[in-house]
């Protein structure tokens, strides 16, 4: 709690420094932790997903997206929750998303799990997190360092098409989206370019004070020196749901 504390004691004038000094990580770690996640960014694009039954013979990866704090810009010192989003060339719709969203996720496992790149970086735990979509869930190492690294990938229809667009979108999208019916927050990860740009390109001074309140949200709500599990936090952002009492990791607030 001692960084909780010495924030309460900070004035507002000299919060920038508190930021600065506390809470942005550097950029050799950032380009350390981004550097293994690459890793994983290169198989899923170079991979060669032969769909199985029921899926499209050929299933491409059309985008990889960083999403959450990482993607934003607006992550913690010492975070190593990375989240993926991968549209691919299978889903058409949303609602064939929904209907082979499983049978993709273990599809990505069992390729995965086979990727030498990987397992020289450690790769462990690698598992389907059931939630709102589900999610394949992983642990790598960093090469220079050995630190762990959790990572997120949740596959996802490309509703917006080849390009996000800055402007409002086209009436078709939320027309399709209310037909396919889907359980809320199911189809959120199609939208997470709107949801990482949104908050991307806005001021620092804006960025700084997103971390002063998840720095704040953390300690009040998870204190003592062990980071939450980040299979137990609800993952706002993904449309995951968080059972009461469960804390929630850095990568799981909304921004």
């Amino acid at each position: 709690m001692a960084l909780a504390q010495e924030l309460y004691s900070f004035p507002a004038s000299k919060l920038d420094s508190f930021v600065a000094q506390w809470l942005q990580p550097s950029r050799e770690w950032k380009e350390e932790v981004l550097e293994s996640v690459q890793a994983v960014e290169q198989f899923l694009r170079q991979e060669n997903f032969h769909g199985e039954r029921g899926l499209a013979r050929d299933m491409r990866v059309l985008k990889v997206v960083k999403v959450g704090s990482f993607g934003n810009g607006t992550v913690l010192r010492s975070t190593t929750d990375v989240e993926l989003v991968v549209f691919l060339s299978c889903f058409h719709s949303f609602q064939e998303e929904a209907k082979h969203h499983q049978a993709v996720l273990r599809l990505i496992q069992k390729r995965i799990s086979y990727c030498q790149d990987l397992l020289d970086l450690g790769l462990n735990n690698l598992s389907v997190i059931e939630g709102v979509p589900s999610a394949l869930f992983f642990t790598l190492r960093t090469r220079e360092t050995w630190e762990p690294i959790t990572v997120t990938i949740v596959p996802a229809y490309r509703a917006l098409g080849p390009s996000c667009p800055n402007s409002q979108l086209p009436s078709e999208v939320y027309v399709n989206l209310i037909k396919a019916n889907g359980y809320p927050g199911n189809f959120s990860p199609s939208f997470s370019e709107l949801q990482r740009n949104f908050v991307k390109h806005r001021p620092t001074k804006l960025k700084s004070l997103l971390r002063l309140i998840k720095h704040w949200y953390q300690q009040a709500h998870h204190p003592g020196p062990s980071r939450p599990n980040p299979q137990c936090g609800g993952r706002v952002q993904m449309g995951h749901s968080c059972s009461a009492g469960q804390p929630v990791s850095e990568a799981g607030l909304l921004l």
